[in-house]
């Protein structure tokens, strides 16, 4: 922001605490994003290196013609900046800049090298910013005043340690300041002044006046000034500033926490409420047509393909057959005949097995789902064959396919349903399973509802303790103020907070404070750098709120252990701009750590904003394909802080991401997503669920790629349940499957190396029950005995893809439009369909 002095002179320039990120640009030169916001207007300024200080940058146009930008003298001693002028402002006395005012792309040449200037229009505005710090802010405080004293009282509750303590080293430093303020420590100096004649203390003045005037009713005497104003009492008024001050931080952190408590209180209530008393479910008119329309689109797929080599053998054959599981051999599935068809000699076989085209097999496999008998024509070979074990099978090997006829009707089905749900206003009565998933939700809704109040209760009471502490310390440092005591804080030399014990007593509350404020690893001076953060550089802003919420989720909501010495990593990286900010998280119940990396550099010179892996720290790497790393999953996460999306625009920035930067190539599993606030960026949704609007979590793509809305303007408590949900696929996906095992009795038991998404506690053997589907293949059923959220682990009946149901508030496989508790394979598209079946 600048402060025009007159035309081309700056009285005042406050400069964001971060320069803009300058990235090389695909087509030559550089390019740099910049946002212009509805109620305030920062200038874009550039400054240049030495090697460039004889160079005067020119602004492009459109059409070609080079406008010289303005130099202005940074009135710090700074060096300069040049700025775009569009012109002086007699009136208002100030410059004016197109950059200030209008979105677009612009260009701007510096000697031979070219800059790319990308202005993005904001509808977010000082307001909505400001809360992004303060919510950052006062969760990061939060972390480390509470997180460490709350360690030193486990069993007390959330919110007590860091209050109680804090409260009773206040107490302890007002006690002892007062007894202060009472008999302070004064200097007696002696001096001279007028008293009348009876209270002179007499010196030579006195007598001289005395002999020129003996009626004089006042001599000049000795007095003696009595002055507080010492270097103990300086140092004291120190003290308590800096208590007050430590003091308010903590009150304006907790009640952050307390009003987030409050609000995710109320949306518990209201969600279990709701589950309890639902009996229709609406279905989403946009979402059930969009799945319509896949599975037409994988009928006219069918009905195109054609695949013929040039080197198919085998006779043209027209084979109607109905495919049945997958056989082990790749791109092969068993299959039977339809009725009558085949011959009688096929009757010796034991099963029969067809092999496709790896095209033709893909096709099948994801739409099984709905349709299992076809008609296929091209050049077959067919022979019997006998396994090891003396099985006869057919084998039917597809060598080229000239046409396909699926044999199904679901589509008029689906056209019959759709014409119901209009008629029932697109509402279903629940089924039984539903009505169990939603009451067992709501009991574990309630029981959030109890420590969330639990948590509240307790940090509204530290809040006033403190909030009162501070207030009578601050009343103390008045009383000092008025006997004329300032502030210093350089240490007495003096023995007087050795030898008075009211001053020893003061000095040693004090220390305690101290001590408990910097046993979260922030000394005292970094207080004053977080409480100034500006509103300047939002996108800087909205990526470190997103690393606190990853750091938050990751230590609170998962239990991960962070790193020693965390604290002071943290604060570095929030406050200023780092590369390869590296932190390390670790549960040993699990054997199991996360490396969370910011700004990670890559081979390619690129940084995405965050890439996090999940890595075995134990036995359990041998149990993983990548036994040498141990690496059990990982994510690349991109913050990108916008207002508003261009249609397409979000699809447009991750295609970038993953095939201009080559940000999948950072973690093996291939996983990118886009961290962004804005809500309703999906359209159609892409799930019933309540996030299908605003988050596409790559459902079709095997969850490797899509984004998530998270921000503080809408979305209250849930700020980030969407970030959660996103950050419980990647643990989801590095679980090992339960192991089985024998108890002391020799009962079946099995021991599972996962914790619940809902509170973080390690799933016991106790709560984990198997069962088998037809096929014999085991799922599990981990019930968390702390909060009562279930996850059932299961897998694809087609395609043998892990599948996680967690319920309809933390699934994130797409799910039936009709019937929320069915899950589709995000492999292959397959979801169990009662109707067909």
């Amino acid at each position: 922001m600048i402060d025009w002095q007159s035309e081309g002179v700056a009285r005042k320039i406050e400069v964001a605490p971060l320069p803009l990120e300058i990235e090389s640009y695909a087509e030559g030169g550089f390019v740099v994003e910049s946002t212009i916001f509805n109620d305030f207007h920062p200038w874009l300024g550039i400054r240049l290196g030495t090697e460039f200080e004889e160079i005067v940058p020119v602004f492009m146009t459109a059409s070609g013609q080079e406008t010289p930008m303005l130099r202005v003298a940074d009135p710090r001693g700074d060096g300069f900046w040049w700025l775009r002028n569009d012109g002086w402002d007699h009136a208002d006395k100030r410059h004016l800049s197109e950059l200030q005012r209008s979105s677009g792309i612009y260009s701007i040449r510096i000697g031979d090298v070219m800059l790319r200037v990308e202005n993005r229009l904001s509808t977010f505005g000082r307001a909505d910013i400001q809360a992004y710090v303060d919510d950052f802010r006062g969760d990061l405080l939060w972390m480390i005043m509470n997180d460490a004293a709350g360690a030193t009282a486990t069993g007390k509750g959330a919110g007590v340690g860091a209050g109680t303590e804090l409260a009773d080293a206040l107490e302890e430093l007002h006690a002892a300041s007062q007894r202060v303020l009472a008999s302070p420590a004064v200097t007696i100096r002696e001096g001279q002044a007028p008293r009348p004649i009876a209270k002179v203390r007499y010196n030579m003045a006195s007598f001289r006046e005395y002999a020129r005037n003996p009626a004089a009713r006042q001599l000049t005497g000795r007095v003696f000034d009595e002055s507080a104003n010492t270097a103990e009492n300086r140092y004291l008024r120190h003290m308590l500033a800096v208590s007050v001050k430590v003091a308010d931080a903590y009150v304006s952190a907790a009640s952050l926490q307390a009003g987030f408590l409050d609000r995710l209180a109320s949306q518990e209530i209201e969600r279990a409420r709701r589950n309890r008393e639902m009996e229709m479910r609406p279905v989403d008119p946009d979402v059930f047509d969009q799945q319509t329309e896949e599975i037409k689109r994988k009928l006219d797929a069918l009905a195109d393909f054609e695949e013929l080599p040039g080197c198919a053998f085998g006779r043209l054959g027209q084979i109607p057959i109905r495919i049945g599981h997958r056989y082990y051999e790749n791109f092969s599935f068993y299959y039977s005949r339809q009725n009558g068809s085949g011959s009688n000699a096929d009757d010796e076989v034991d099963y029969r097995v067809v092999v496709l085209p790896e095209g033709f097999f893909e096709l099948i496999l994801g739409s099984l789902h709905f349709c299992r008998n076809f008609t296929i024509i091209g050049g077959v070979d067919s022979r019997v064959q006998e396994t090891a074990k003396k099985k006869r099978f057919r084998k039917l090997t597809f060598t080229s396919v000239h046409e396909v006829v699926p044999q199904t009707d679901v589509l008029e089905k689906r056209t019959e349903k759709r014409r119901g749900l209009e008629k029932s206003n697109w509402l279903v009565r629940l089924s039984g399973n539903e009505r169990r998933e939603l009451k067992r939700e709501a009991d574990a809704g309630e029981r959030r509802v109890e420590r969330s109040l639990k948590r509240r209760k307790s940090i509204s009471s530290s809040i006033d303790e403190i909030g009162w502490g501070a207030r009578r310390l601050a009343e103390t440092d008045a009383g000092l103020d008025r006997l004329g005591v300032s502030s210093n804080s350089s240490f007495p030399t003096g023995m007087r907070f050795v030898s008075n014990p009211d001053y020893a007593a003061c000095l040693s509350a004090f220390n305690k404070f101290c001590e408990l404020f910097e046993r979260g690893g922030l000394d005292l001076s970094k207080l004053e750098e977080i409480s100034s953060i500006g509103i300047l550089h939002a996108s800087d802003i909205y990526e470190k709120w997103c690393l606190l919420k990853i750091f938050m989720l990751l230590t609170h909501d998962f239990k991960f252990e962070p790193e020693c010495g965390w604290e002071e990593k943290l604060v570095a990286a929030s406050l200023a701009r780092t590369s390869n900010a590296r932190f390390e998280f670790s549960r040993d119940d699990l054997e199991m750590k996360v490396v969370l990396t910011c700004q990670a550099d890559m081979p390619t010179g690129r940084r995405p904003d965050f890439v996090l892996e999940v890595i075995s720290s134990g036995k359990e790497r041998s149990r993983r394909f990548d036994q040498k790393s141990g690496r059990l999953g990982g994510i690349v996460m991109d913050a990108k802080f916008r207002s508003t999306w261009k249609n397409g625009g979000l699809r447009s920035m991750l295609d970038e991401l993953v095939l201009a930067k080559g940000y999948d190539k950072a973690v093996e599993s291939g996983r990118v997503f886009i961290l962004q606030p804005c809500e309703s960026t999906v359209h159609p949704a892409t799930s019933p669920l309540e996030w299908g609007a605003h988050c596409d979590y790559g459902s079709t793509q095997s969850h490797r790629q899509g984004w998530i809305q998270t921000g503080v303007a809408s979305s209250g408590a849930h700020a980030t349940q969407h970030l959660r949900r996103l950050l419980t696929i990647v643990f989801q996906n590095a679980f090992t499957v339960p192991q089985e095992g024998r108890d002391d009795y020799g009962n079946i038991t099995w021991t599972s190396h996962s914790f619940c998404f809902g509170c973080g506690e390690r799933h016991v053997s106790s709560a984990v029950q198997a069962k088998y589907t037809k096929s014999g293949a085991p799922s599990w059923l981990l019930d968390c005995k702390h909060c009562g959220v279930r996850t059932e682990r299961t897998h694809c009946y087609n395609c043998a893809a892990p599948l996680f149901k967690n319920g309809t508030m933390w699934t994130y496989h797409n799910t039936v439009a009709d019937q929320v508790t069915n899950v589709i394979c995000p492999g292959c598209g397959s979801y169990f369909d009662a109707e067909f079946n």
